[in-house]
Parts: structure tokens; C-alpha cells; sequence
């Protein structure tokens, strides 16, 4: 009986890679020289046959040694199931996603979906040579408490962008806080939250990163989640992004607050690091 009414799981889920792959996902082209590429579909209107709570990306594969491979990605949504798709998250980082058995990046969106829709994919990239990646995606419905379940109904990306790549930031280096860096204010109320972090920089060695995301004003300082891991392989430049748990990334946080974002290196920080800040609501 306790297991029955305390516990809410997700009864459907459905994912565009279920089998074992080097290559996990759908490959999708991006834009290049800052363009943004095709809408590329993950799901088509018959995939979600159930209304959708939440969704988790993996982007992999889109790292090109001794280049710097920046990469912006938005999620589409066409919820009459054509291809007509609407931004819902818009300007996730993602570049130099590390190849599958190394990694790569990861993101969960606690978002409603509703049964039909066709979900796409689409990149911006910085290099006039594009490239590909690869995104997997998995979509999560059926949650057997779905008074338990809070899926939001837009969202927004915070940080000024140029050139496929969000606020600068420069991490700490030995193990130093970095100083807090504003990256602009919301102009709506959220609950979740996401700090996609990316390298600028074509000349990577072997570092760990830890990130934080906070609001407030220049000398109070509300944490919103900390010690985002973030890890660049090598020479190969390639970076990994451990997701911390879901629970971890609910914030409520009101309209007109400023978000801040430092970092902080295991040894000397490469220089390129820029940041961008995701909020959900609704």
C-alpha cells in the first residue's frame, strides 16, 4: 500500500535510441557559421502517444580535435504532429560534445508535451565547416500520481549570445571560486533551471570544472544549484557534462531577478569558457 501512494513513477516512456550504439540518437547537421541548422525530428506524432512530463537529452558526438566546436541547440515542438515545429527550449550549450563511450551532455527538461506532437531538433554552430551531432532523446508519460508531477509550459534562455556562445565566464584556477558573473535578469517567474557551459577554445588539456548558477544582487547571492561537473577529456577536445540530479535544479526564482554564474578549475583554466542559464515555468 505505501509503495502504491507514496511512490509516482513514469509508466511510457519512448526513446529514438534503444539498442546499443557507438552512435547513440539521431545524427543532426548544424548550421554553420552561426546559422541555424534544419529542424531534425526525434519523435514523430505517433512516438508520443502519451501525453509527455519530461524529457532527457543526451547530445554526443559533436567534438572535432583541434577545433573549437561551439554548438547552440533548441527543441521544436509541432503539436498538431506536422512539421510546422516552435521553439519550446531555445539556445542549450552544447559544443564539443564528447563521442558516446566518452560521455557527452546531458540535459533533463521537466516539460509537458502533449500526445501527437512531433518533437525536432535543430543546432547553431560557430565553424563554417558544420559537422554533425548526435542527440538522444527519451520522453517520459503516464506518471501514475500525476498531481505529484509539475511539467512546465515555457521557458527561457538568459545570457547575452554571440557567435554560438553565451557570457563569458572565467573560472577559478586550482581549485579557486571564480568571480560571480551577471548574465542578465529574468522577465518571468521559473521554477527549474539548467547552466549549459561550453569552451570556446581549440587547445583543451585534461581539467575538471565545477560550475554554480545563483541569483540576487551584486552582494547577496541566492545558490540555485552548485558544483555543475564538467569535464574536458584532452587534446581531443571533447567535453563531458555530468547532469546532477533533477531535484537538484528546482528553484523557484521570481520575475527581474539577476543570474549569476561562477567557476572554478582543478588546475590552470583554459580561457573561452562562456555560459548561459535556462529557466522553466509554468
Amino acid at each position: 500500500m505505501l509503495g502504491q501512494i507514496g511512490i509516482n513513477q513514469f509508466n511510457w516512456k519512448f526513446s529514438n535510441s534503444t539498442t546499443p550504439s557507438l552512435t547513440p540518437g539521431t545524427s543532426v547537421v548544424p548550421g554553420a557559421s552561426n546559422a541555424e541548422g534544419a529542424w531534425t525530428q526525434v519523435a514523430t506524432a505517433a512516438n508520443i502517444a502519451k501525453d509527455v512530463y519530461g524529457v532527457w537529452l543526451w547530445v554526443n558526438a559533436g567534438n572535432t580535435t583541434a577545433t573549437a566546436k561551439m554548438h547552440l541547440l533548441d527543441v521544436g515542438v509541432d503539436s498538431a504532429g506536422g512539421t510546422a515545429y516552435l521553439p519550446l527550449v531555445s539556445n542549450l550549450q552544447c559544443g564539443q560534445s564528447a563521442a558516446a563511450l566518452n560521455g557527452g551532455i546531458f540535459f533533463y527538461l521537466p516539460l509537458f508535451i502533449k500526445a501527437g506532437s512531433a518533437v525536432a531538433v535543430r543546432v547553431q554552430g560557430l565553424q563554417a565547416t558544420a559537422g554533425s551531432v548526435r542527440v538522444a532523446a527519451t520522453f517520459y508519460g503516464s506518471p501514475s500520481h500525476i498531481e505529484l508531477v509539475r511539467a512546465g509550459r515555457y521557458s527561457e534562455t538568459i545570457g547575452t549570445i554571440a557567435s554560438s556562445c553565451g557570457t563569458s565566464i572565467t573560472p577559478g584556477s586550482t581549485a579557486a571560486e571564480g568571480a560571480w558573473v551577471s548574465l542578465g535578469t529574468t522577465t518571468r517567474a521559473m521554477w527549474y533551471w539548467l547552466l549549459s557551459i561550453q569552451c570556446n577554445n581549440g587547445t583543451t588539456t585534461a581539467l575538471a570544472y565545477t560550475f554554480d548558477l545563483a541569483y540576487g544582487d551584486a552582494t547577496n547571492k541566492h545558490i540555485i544549484t552548485q558544483d555543475l561537473q564538467v569535464l574536458l577529456a584532452g587534446t581531443a577536445e571533447q567535453t563531458t557534462i555530468i547532469a546532477p540530479p533533477p531535484f537538484d535544479l528546482y528553484c523557484h526564482v521570481p520575475a527581474g531577478a539577476t543570474i549569476y554564474a561562477r567557476g572554478s578549475c582543478s588546475g590552470t583554466t583554459a580561457t573561452g569558457w562562456t555560459a548561459l542559464a535556462t529557466g522553466i515555468g509554468g
